[in-house]
């Protein structure tokens, strides 16, 4: 999973004026319950329908409700437009949802509320369209260069390279440092990059990652400076038998216990549930959420982020 070799810099094209706002259709909804602060929410996209919800929890595993954004993404927007993930991309402390466009190369951020309310889309001023998209693709959140700041995580199946692009929370690409590891092809054909988040409670984000076959899931620990500092595996895995079944959503910290927790979703059994960790690699139990989503559901909805958004 490692590679001694330092990577080459990360391919970014970079824009000189600012992206167009998504071409998402406004549908304005009534928002329910709100989740208390700090409890983890997770979030949903239907393609089908263009609705965006949030999982609403209480930090217990209880679903209080399910929140559907004021912004919608339906068939012709989705053709084209995915979700990255969920991180603060204005400096706010509340968290937004990036989306990329493979074909244009934009990635847009809707700006939350923290209450449901898209307030705007902000456009990054850097891009990945087709020919960088054919090998790159964004794979998780984090801030990894320790400035409070989201980051967004790219990874070359191809070259191995794992990227970063530095963020100043007012939608322009500082940087684009590559980290001290690499996973290439052989490393590719079985770990796949799955989220982001402190692992280790050194308070720097991790990237974890996911094998397949053999069942580890493993993170990379950083140091806040792009070096990969060790490799830590946690104590449980999902093989082939759990990961036809089963796949990771996200990390974040859904028992309020503020250690990160891996989310899972089986679209068989319609059951979510998180690994609740120890911030040591231990897997310290898997409770369920109170509410599924189970195949007529999984049809159409796919989670897609984790984050607060209610």
């Amino acid at each position: 999973m490692r590679s001694a070799e330092l990577p080459k810099s990360m391919l970014g094209r970079k824009i000189g004026v600012a992206l167009a706002a998504t071409a998402a259709a406004l549908a304005f909804t009534v928002a329910p319950a709100q989740a208390a602060a700090g409890n983890a929410d997770l979030l949903w996209h239907n393609s089908r329908t263009g609705d965006v919800g949030a999982w609403l929890t209480d930090g217990h595993g209880t679903v209080l409700g399910d929140n559907r954004l004021s912004w919608k993404c339906g068939p012709d927007c989705a053709n084209q437009w995915r979700v990255v993930g969920g991180g603060d991309f204005n400096n706010d402390f509340t968290s937004d949802v990036l989306w990329h466009n493979a074909t244009t190369g934009e990635l847009s951020a809707w700006i939350l509320d923290g209450k449901g309310t898209v307030t705007k889309a902000l456009s990054l001023d850097w891009r990945c369209g087709p020919e960088c998209a054919n090998q790159w693709k964004a794979v998780a959140i984090g801030d990894f260069n320790a400035d409070n700041k989201s980051d967004i995580v790219w990874h070359n199946a191809t070259t191995g390279e794992v990227g970063t692009w530095l963020l100043d929370g007012k939608g322009h690409v500082t940087g684009n440092p590559n980290l001290s590891w690499k996973c290439g092809p052989e490393c590719a054909n079985q770990w796949k990059a799955v989220g982001a988040g402190d692992i280790n409670e050194d308070n720097l984000d991790d990237l974890l990652w996911h094998n397949a076959t053999t069942g580890e899931v493993s993170a990379w620990l950083t140091n806040g400076k792009q070096t990969v500092t060790g490799d830590l595996k946690l104590s449980w895995k999902c093989g082939p038998d759990c990961a036809n079944q089963w796949k990771i959503v996200g990390v974040n910290d859904f028992n309020n216990d503020f250690k990160n927790d891996v989310v899972w979703h089986n679209a068989t059994t319609g059951e979510v549930a998180t690994w609740t960790l120890n911030g040591k690699g231990a897997v310290t139990g898997d409770p369920r959420l109170s509410w599924k989503c189970g195949p007529d559901c999984a049809n159409d909805w796919k989670a897609v982020a984790t984050g607060n958004f209610g």
